[in-house]
């Protein structure tokens, strides 16, 4: 049985984790929530009865994913039986990869189609569409129990956008392929007619881990259900996560209520809370906790819960003085407040303002580093093959690297088992060691990996030629890395397509972060800056439930400050005939009736 030394948990911690029912947990910000699935984890591995038994873990995102495995491993756990990733790559894993063969659509086999090829047949398939005006952008589907349901929340372009989804899903049948969407919705359909295999799959699965539920969409709860009430509620599940940082609501994600929930699994939940916040000061909760759209208690426990936090917020700077704004308020942080460049983030709704920013902060304050996933000089799309390469590729041996690599080699020899290669005399090891003597002196990024995928062919006497998905994967990887790199330069970036900014997508965070604020749900920070934090923006235009779910995105910005917070709402931006003298500040900042600080900038 795992134990933990004692004082390593708070009481919360130490109830969700040895609780031998099943459990909502609803965990507030900075909480421990990460640390308390790693336990519970390590926990119901260690009371796993046979070796053909599971423990699963869903995540929201493989990065999610990747820090709980490795956290789960420090702890000195075994992890074979641990099966850990999106819901997405469950249901390929154990539901359509073993047993596609049974739905009439799939059943001569089937391949991922990859984000940017998608996009390209959407594309293609939007231009003869002009009036309405029909754009990739409003290109969108949900995958539901029933059907694939559109996002596009203009209703005037409902019926051209079926009918460019009905030639997108001919060209995907065609192909032998199917999109994100259609892994859900296959998934289901084959446990709705094939029952056996959610009573297969219930008897591997002793233990189930949601989280991040919040985020999770309702054909995704239907997907767990189907397996977990096989087992009449002898296999469990812990499902974790705040209501209050439900902000993918337009991607269908929603935290369904424990009275839904239990009538779905058929089985009881018991809710407990994590509320203790061993994140931010005092006076920082206290002001997020005005955004709370979800009645939870939040208990300051830091050690800098008495920190003297400074909060501000200005509808006194034009957009022609956001730069400088920016700029002087790190200035701020780092030589007046004492704060490191990498405990600094600075946020806005979206990419388009957060592009142009970096590249002007980066001449304005040239001894300053900036680092942000919207920098990356590829896409890091996580089931490509040559991705998956890459990651090995682009990091250097050392100890800290080894367990991470190690598991990278693993999968990517699973990749190439899966589609009929023998790689038996190939150990992960041994493809690991591969990787390490190649050496290749190479400036430009692309050309680098080029270079390094023609070795690992050599190696292995591999022929693209002879496996359609490595061909897809590496034609898609290329073109997409080769756009994107496009675009970052014509942004201010000309050094993007080197080898070294290939490199800092894998190496620890370097430099004051820039993200949107969905991007950096579930990171910390010392001092948050948000800007752009305007209507239309937030609430977007298009949001239809505008008011609440704005309060969420100012709840996650708030709360990812540990120590400081600057809020913006600057004026002139996105002048128009419409809006003269430009967007007016969000409304619920405006409502707001908060003592804000002042301070002085030079």
């Amino acid at each position: 049985m795992f134990v933990w030394e004692k004082g390593t948990l708070n009481k919360e911690q130490e109830d969700a984790i040895k609780q031998e029912g099943s459990i909502l947990l609803v965990a507030c910000p900075g909480s421990g929530k990460t640390r308390t699935l790693t336990y519970k984890i390590a926990y119901e591995l260690s009371r796993i009865e046979s070796d053909k038994e599971f423990v699963i873990a869903i995540t929201y995102t493989n990065n999610a994913a990747d820090e709980i495995k490795e956290r789960v491993e420090l702890l000195g756990v075994d992890t074979e039986q641990l099966w850990i990733g999106t819901i997405h790559s469950f249901c390929l894993e154990w539901i359509l990869k073993p047993y596609h063969q049974y739905l009439d659509d799939l059943k001569y086999g089937f391949r991922v189609i990859s984000s940017f090829d998608s996009e390209k047949i959407l594309t293609e398939l939007c231009k003869p569409y002009d009036k309405p005006k029909i754009t990739y952008w409003d290109c969108g589907i949900i995958a539901k129990t029933d059907n694939y349901y559109l996002t596009c929340l203009d209703v005037s372009k409902h019926q051209p956008l079926q009918k460019i989804y009905s030639e997108y899903f001919k060209t995907l049948k065609k192909n032998n392929q199917i999109d994100f969407e259609q892994i859900l919705f296959y998934s289901y359909k084959l446990l709705v007619q094939k029952p056996i295999i959610s009573h297969v799959l219930c008897k591997l699965f002793p233990f189930i881990l949601i989280d991040e539920y919040q985020d999770t969409k309702e054909i995704q709860y239907h997907i767990i259900a189907k397996i977990l009430s096989a087992n009449s509620g002898n296999s469990k599940t812990l499902i974790v996560g705040d209501p209050n940082q439900s902000i993918y609501k337009s991607l269908g994600g929603f935290p369904m209520p424990k009275v839904d929930l239990e009538k779905l699994f058929g089985f009881e939940l018991l809710e407990l809370s994590l509320i203790k916040n061993y994140r931010s000061s005092e006076k920082i909760i206290n002001y997020f906790e005005h955004y709370k759209t979800y009645p939870n208690l939040i208990e300051a426990c830091s050690w800098d819960k008495d920190y003297p936090s400074i909060i501000t917020y200005t509808t006194l700077v034009s957009v022609d003085n956001i730069i400088e704004e920016v700029a002087n308020l790190i200035l701020f942080n780092v030589s007046e407040k004492g704060i490191s460049p990498n405990e600094i983030c600075i946020v806005a709704p979206q990419w388009v303002h957060i592009a142009s920013i970096t590249r002007q902060l980066m001449i304005r304050l040239p001894d300053y580093s900036f680092d942000g996933p919207g920098m990356a000089p590829f896409s890091r799309d996580i089931d490509n093959f040559w991705f998956k390469v890459s990651r090995i590729a682009l990091t250097e041996p050392s100890p800290y690297m080894y367990i991470r690599r190690l598991r990278w080699s693993k999968e990517v020899l699973k990749e190439l088992d899966s589609i009929g290669m023998d790689v038996s005399e190939v150990s992960d090891k041994c493809f690991l060691r591969i990787c390490n003597s190649i050496s290749i002196n190479e400036n430009d990024g692309l050309k680098y990996l080029e270079n390094f995928f023609v070795e690992i062919c050599n190696h292995l006497s591999i022929s693209m030629d002879d496996y359609d998905m490595l061909y897809e994967h590496y034609t898609a990887f290329f073109e997409s890395s080769k756009a994107r790199i496009e675009r970052l330069i014509k942004e201010g970036n000309p050094c993007i397509g080197e080898i070294d900014s290939f490199r800092k997508v894998f190496k620890q965070k370097d430099g004051i972060t820039v993200s949107t604020i969905h991007g950096i749900k579930g990171e910390e920070y010392d001092t948050m800056i948000g800007f752009a934090l305007l209507d239309d923006y937030i609430p977007h235009f298009n949001d239809n439930n505008g008011s609440e779910n704005a309060k969420k995105l100012l709840y996650v910005l708030a709360s990812r400050a540990r120590k400081n917070l600057h809020i913006i709402s600057e004026y002139g931006r996105g002048i128009n005939r419409y809006n003269p003298d430009g967007k007016s500040p969000t409304p619920h900042l405006l409502e707001y009736k908060y003592e804000y600080d002042e301070i002085k900038l030079k």
